[in-house]
């Protein structure tokens, strides 16, 4: 059962009700809890881009990774 308040002497000390993240919303693989206390597990996808004036090594980046010609 997911909890998305925690109440201490008529006190709400957590509220999760106001979240808006989703798993869109988080790196991959990074855990989190979402506005109903469930478990969630991010898909977001960090792509990144390189610059230089040169052809890039092979070595470079990632599959998905830009880059940049100057």
């Amino acid at each position: 059962m997911s909890v998305n308040k925690v109440i201490y002497n008529e006190q709400t000390l957590i509220d999760l009700t106001d979240l808006d993240i989703s798993a869109e919303n988080i790196v991959s693989g990074k855990k989190a809890i979402d506005k109903s206390g469930t478990k969630i597990t991010g898909t977001l996808q960090i792509q990144k881009y390189y610059t230089g004036s040169s052809v890039p090594a092979a070595t470079l980046g990632n599959d998905g990774d830009i880059y940049l010609q100057e």
